[in-house]
């Protein structure tokens, strides 16, 4: 009997009696406990729906005031509204719910006021808001745009432009088109 032989029995000696020790413990193992868990509360569930919101920009309605930058004070003033007085639109601000960029700038906060009765903003961009953007006597173009923020990080997909147009030694023009 040779070392390798002797090496092989021994093993197949521990398998067969981890087999024995495990058919003996499947065939003499207590049954399972038997229970009377059930769920016999009825759960249901309700409601109306889901309902999808796209975001729409301010849709302005007015350039009250257009006029070159020599002159100082307000260069423009704005009037928008919402596009509905209605979900989600109630429940918003100027101030925490619109973003204007100004000439490619970042977006930012410019000064509103309202709404009035009807739910029309004001706003205003001064001569100090527009600085170094307005060169006086030269002529000079630029677009602001205007979107709806909410919640968290959701800012409407278009926007509403503003677009002021100053040709050399003339008077101004203020021009808008609205997203929808």
């Amino acid at each position: 009997m040779n070392r390798r032989s002797g090496a092989r029995r021994a093993v197949h000696g521990i398998l067969a009696l981890l087999g024995v020790l495990l058919l003996g413990a499947v065939l003499f193992a207590p049954p399972l406990q038997r229970t009377d868990a059930s769920f016999t509360d009825p759960e249901f569930a309700g409601g109306s729906g889901v309902t999808a919101v796209r975001l729409v920009p301010p849709q302005i309605t007015a350039v009250t005031t257009c006029r070159s930058a020599l002159l100082g004070g307000n260069i423009m003033v704005v009037t928008w509204k919402w596009p509905a007085q209605a979900a989600p639109y109630t429940g918003f601000t100027a101030a925490a719910d619109t973003e204007w960029q100004i000439a490619g700038t970042a977006w930012q906060a410019v000064p509103t006021t309202g709404p009035d009765a009807n739910g029309v903003y004001t706003t205003t961009f001064t001569s100090s808001l527009l600085s170094g953007l307005l060169g006086g006597l030269l002529g000079e173009t630029f677009s602001s745009n205007v979107r709806t923020k909410a919640w968290t990080g959701w800012v409407s997909p278009t926007v509403s432009t503003l677009t002021y147009t100053k040709p050399v030694l003339s008077t101004p023009t203020c021009t808008f088109t609205n997203g929808s």
